[in-house]
């Protein structure tokens, strides 16, 4: 059952005693208070659904006078009706609500009665459109609203804005047209539609989106009232004050690749009113699905993958300890890293898109031993695919060796590594070549390249050494 309120301006005087007068009241509006017509109408309202309208009965007498009778028959009734006899005294008022349910479609009328005062109430039963509703914030897919559901928008910051998307549906087989949509703000609330144009025609199975924002203007809970033809939702929200502001993540970094370093910064759009802390998480999404946590991937600061920071009343920005900002690791993963800061009832992100790439050579050692030629590699690859591994060596004129170069499958030794290591695309790897004829100090050096998924490393010369 879904529950409204109704503001009339009305005009005009009903049955009243000489002591006790009957008025609407109008919360927000110019005229809060007025006079009640003979005979008062709640309008059209759908079965199933309620209107509320709230009343006050004012003492207008030189002296007390007891109130002890306050009655309505159904479908009309008084929610909350007061502790009885009551003495009123002169200029004292009693507010109650009158709330109409019809119970069917067609007319209704009941005698609101008090001591004294007889007041006519009257409304019509209307049948309720077959449109079906459907709810979502943008992100996750809507989901159907239930009957006498409304659609809480949750708590915001004053100042700020969030949004529901309303999606009308047509379950039937017939086509059929909604003239008329509207938002109704209950004591200064701030719901709102975002522009559309009437009539919304919607075949069967058709659909229509629309969009509610909520953008508290004061703090506190907040009421609101969709109508759609003549269904009436319910719409609700808290503003709050916004201790602090939203925060903005600032990065800064020289490449946007594997195992380089940034720096970290949270912006405030505004000086803080409140000192507290906050905290920054990153968090990766691989290219490639399955593969291991990268602990590359790391703030420097805290040596992990959130840092904390503080904030102080007054500050327009994030401290980690000292600092203004933080330094980050980029990791050896393909894919994309989200940043998250959470501060108060905040959040915000940003995201850094790390490609893939050719396998990395960082270092290598390549020495002469009595037996043949020792080889040792460090790496990353971001990929996580490497295949094969190509040296071609060389005497001291530059001359190919050996008839060429020697390849080597290593996909298997690769994917066996990785799927044990928790240090990202990082390796590190141990080659021995023997030399069964002829001294090994005859080759003067090695090119060393790697092919993964996304292409061959460039030439990577090493010359040999004693050790």
């Amino acid at each position: 059952m879904m529950r409204r309120l109704i503001l009339l301006a009305c005009l005009g005087t009903g049955c009243l005693s000489a002591q006790l007068q009957l008025f609407i009241l109008q919360p927000g509006q110019a005229d809060p208070i007025v006079n009640v017509p003979a005979s008062f109408s709640f309008g059209e309202c759908p079965v199933g659904d309620v209107r509320d309208v709230q009343f006050r009965l004012l003492n207008a007498g030189t002296g007390s006078t007891q109130l002890t009778t306050l009655a309505v028959t159904p479908p009309f009734s008084i929610p909350y009706e007061p502790s009885l006899p009551e003495t009123v005294p002169p200029g004292g008022t009693v507010d109650f609500t009158v709330s109409f349910a019809p119970t069917g479609a067609g007319s209704f009328s009941a005698t609101l009665t008090a001591d004294g005062v007889s007041q006519l109430l009257t409304g019509t039963g209307t049948a309720v459109d077959t449109v079906a509703i459907s709810v979502g914030d943008g992100t996750n897919a809507p989901v159907p609203l239930g009957a006498g559901a409304g659609i809480d928008f949750g708590s915001l910051a004053q100042g700020s804005t969030t949004s529901r998307q309303v999606v009308l549906t047509n379950p039937t087989q017939a086509a059929f047209t909604v003239q008329n949509i509207r938002v109704d703000n209950l004591q200064g609330s701030s719901f709102q539609m975002q522009p559309f144009a009437l009539p919304i025609s919607l075949a069967p199975g058709g659909s229509a989106t629309l969009e509610v924002d909520f953008t508290p203007s004061s703090t506190g809970p907040q009421q609101g009232a969709l109508e759609i033809d003549q269904l009436y939702i319910p719409l609700t929200g808290v503003g709050v004050n916004p201790l602090f502001p939203q925060p903005i993540i600032l990065i800064a970094i020289s490449s946007t690749a594997s195992s380089e370093q940034g720096t970290l910064t949270v912006s405030l759009p505004s000086a803080s009113q409140e000192s507290g802390t906050g905290q920054v998480q990153m968090a990766v999404t691989p290219s490639m699905p399955g593969v291991n946590p990268d602990s590359g991937m790391v703030f420097l600061l805290s040596g992990t993958e959130s840092v904390p920071f503080t904030v102080n009343q007054g500050d327009t920005a994030g401290q980690f300890g000292s600092a203004g900002s933080v330094a980050f690791q980029t990791g050896t993963t393909a894919g994309t890293i989200v940043f998250t800061v959470t501060l108060g009832d905040f959040t915000g992100t940003s995201s850094l898109t790390i490609p893939a790439a050719p396998a990395n050579i960082d270092t290598t050692t390549a020495q002469y031993t009595s037996g043949g030629l020792d080889l040792e590699i460090t790496g990353f690859d971001n990929t996580r695919t490497a295949s094969t591994m190509t040296f071609t060596f060389r005497d001291a004129n530059g001359a190919t060796l050996n008839g060429g170069p020697i390849t080597v499958a290593a996909t298997t030794d690769f994917q066996e590594f990785f799927a044990t290591s928790d240090d990202g695309g990082m390796f590190a790897l141990h080659a021995f070549f023997p030399v069964t004829a002829g001294n090994p100090a005859q080759v003067d050096s090695v090119e060393i390249q790697i092919t993964n998924s996304a292409g061959t490393t460039p030439t990577s010369k090493v010359y040999f050494t004693a050790p």
